[in-house]
């Protein structure tokens, strides 16, 4: 008769689930990786350290990069006709709506509260657009802005400006 009192041996060698070393080729593989990552975290690290009189530039590098526009345009009305404009009713045209206005104004940098002083259709370099007369930031002036009929704050067709010294 089997009593169950059987002994087990461990089989030879390390068990089937152990890690083994890496081949030569590997282990040379990944000193090399090693190597290039922690030469690019110095470089870059240098490159971040470095101050900002160590980058060469100048103003021409934007215009390389940017896209060339239309010359700047002149408003088609004179400083007599822009001052006119104050002594009469707005005529804005497309933009006679109130929040569009507002929108535009926005779009250009002005609050919502802005005071519109006069305005009129016009054409700029075969453009049609309006002029806006809005208060100027120096005491005793105002500014004509002319924009594109679909100004708004997201695109404002800014066609040209200028500032005018009331009399």
């Amino acid at each position: 008769m089997d009593t169950g009192d059987h002994e087990t041996r461990a089989p030879a060698g390390p068990p089937a689930h152990s890690s083994r070393p890496l081949p030569r080729l590997n282990r040379i593989g990944a000193y090399a990786g090693g190597a290039a990552a922690l030469i690019a975290i110095g470089l870059g690290t240098v490159a971040l350290i470095r101050l900002p009189g160590d980058t060469s530039s100048s103003p021409r590098s934007l215009d390389a990069i940017t896209v060339a526009s239309e010359p700047t345009a002149v408003l088609p009305l004179s400083e007599t006709e822009i001052l006119e404009l104050l002594d009469r009713r707005p005529e804005y045209g497309p933009l006679a709506d109130a929040g569009r206005r507002t929108g535009c104004l926005a779009g250009l940098g002005y609050p919502a509260s802005t005071r519109v002083l006069g305005a009129r259709e016009v054409e700029v370099n075969g453009h049609p657009g309006v002029v806006l007369v809005l208060p100027g930031t120096a005491t005793g002036t105002v500014v004509a802005l002319a924009v594109a009929p679909n100004c708004s704050s997201a695109d404002t067709g800014l066609l040209a400006d200028t500032t005018v010294r009331r009399p």
